[in-house]
């Protein structure tokens, strides 16, 4: 499991490497009236400051990349300790979202006084959007809202697998969940007021209803896709087929990486509907509203009730936080991310530092004590009780499984459902067959395995 942890670790970090790059590494050429997401006329990009500014964003980028790169290295040395390299992926995860932003936002300061100093505005200052006589007209090219019946159905039937199936019930609830989010997006994406892109009135229409169109689209088939992919994942839980493993993986990134293209190929395709039809118009209306953006690629103005714009750098929208639905979903999902890793991070490390304790209680009760994952029954329960050398094969269905130890809920071969708290390659191991499940339990030092075994022997005996 390290190995292969250390290279989905690694493999994903080459990913944020190329997204980074291929996202800001075009910002220094001049591009749709831009340069580092700053408006600016095309004859200034021969001035000898910009170049300077072009130079300077260049080697910083390269700078950062490299830093950021050795500073892979204690990841891969961590190796043997699967719960630092995870808490330690996360530091670097973090750190390296915020360094290698820090060049193109100098870069984006730099060009933007530059422009006020030598007054370098384009087009009407300070126009953002402008509600056009057509942008209250029902979009009748968007897909029906009535289409998102489709993943909907498919999410009501996770459910009901769900429902008969435990282990599937959180994964039934997140693609529920997921479903609902893509809706929402839709609506919100559907309501964005319309944008100004020339002095033609059915040029902006079209390219409205374009946009309108394809976006509408895009998130109907998201909702699809992901719910195609929980439904093979619910499949993979309930398989006992390890030799599957390896299909099951290349899947689950298949349809990670299918969605991402899907925004792009949109985006892109908007993108060059945008081009053509503007070229053959040739009354296109550039705006300057660099004041708003923050950094480059952070939007707040409050003047604007559009809670989704159009991205100046990279592809797809970005969230108004001048609204206050903008600032809830910013600070909600700021919140979210800080969640889900301090708690990742607490329950790797409590994984590390805690063990499972099995007691017997007077009652005649077995009660194993792990956070979380307690578990408790009456010897009388026993079916089955054997000192084991191996634990078969399987998969996780809600528990911790690292290189060390597997403590909650699996789903074995040949044995189903079953309890693991565990030692891995430490035999023994005591096995305890329950009408429904099976229980594995070990020390970390195999004698004082051996002796609680003898233990509850002499126990159920009586």
């Amino acid at each position: 499991m390290s190995p292969i942890l250390t290279a989905i670790l690694l493999g994903a970090a080459i990913i944020n490497f190329i997204v980074l790059l291929v996202t800001y590494k075009p910002q220094a050429k001049y591009s749709k009236g831009m340069l580092f997401a700053v408006t600016l006329p095309a004859h200034v990009m021969d001035d000898a400051n910009i170049r300077s500014i072009q130079a300077q964003f260049n080697k910083r980028l390269t700078k950062a990349s490299l830093w950021m790169a050795l500073f892979l290295i204690p990841l891969v040395l961590l190796h043997e300790w699967s719960a630092y390299q995870v808490i330690y992926f996360f530091v670097w995860f973090s750190a390296f979202f915020i360094w290698m932003t820090v060049p193109f936002r100098r870069a984006f300061r730099d060009t933007l006084a530059l422009k006020r100093e030598k007054e370098w505005f384009v087009g009407t200052k300070r126009v953002i959007r402008s509600d056009l006589r057509t942008a209250y007209l029902k979009n009748q090219s968007s897909a029906s809202l009535w289409l998102f019946a489709i993943p909907f159905a498919m999410a009501i039937f996770l459910m009901l697998w769900g429902a008969s199936e435990p282990d599937l019930l959180s994964l039934a609830v997140s693609g529920f969940a997921l479903t609902v989010m893509f809706v929402l997006i839709s609506l919100i994406m559907r309501r964005t007021k319309a944008k100004v892109y020339s002095t033609n009135s059915e040029v902006n229409v079209s390219l409205n209803q374009a946009r309108r169109r394809y976006t509408s689209y895009l998130w109907l088939f998201m909702a699809i896709i992901e719910n195609i992919h929980f439904m093979l994942i619910g499949l993979l839980i309930t398989s006992e087929n390890e030799s599957m493993m390896g299909v099951w993986m290349t899947v689950t990134v298949l349809f990670i990486a299918i969605p991402v293209g899907l925004v792009i190929y949109v985006y892109r395709k908007i993108t060059c509907l945008e081009q053509e039809t503007l070229e053959q118009d040739g009354k296109t209306i550039y705006t300057d509203d660099d004041e708003y953006w923050s950094n480059g690629f952070t939007y707040h103005n409050p003047q604007d009730r559009s809670i989704l714009v159009p991205k100046r750098v990279g592809v797809g929208e970005t969230i108004n936080t001048g609204t206050w639905v903008g600032k809830m979903i910013a600070g909600g999902s700021v919140g979210l991310v800080a969640v889900v890793i301090i708690g990742v991070s607490f329950m790797l490390i409590r994984s590390e530092m805690t063990s499972p304790v099995l007691t017997v209680t007077p009652e005649h009760r077995i009660q194993i004590d792990y956070p979380m994952y307690s578990f408790g029954f009456n010897m009388a329960d026993i079916k089955q009780m054997e000192l084991v050398d191996r634990v078969p094969s399987g998969i996780k269905t809600n528990g911790e499984a690292t290189e060390k130890q597997s403590r909650g809920l699996f789903r074995l071969k040949e044995l189903g459902n079953s309890r693991l708290y565990i030692f891995k390659n430490n035999p023994p191991y005591i096995r305890i067959k329950l009408d429904d499940v099976y229980i594995f339990y070990n020390e970390k030092d195999p004698l004082q395995t051996q002796q609680l075994f003898e233990q509850l022997q002499k126990q159920v005996k009586e």
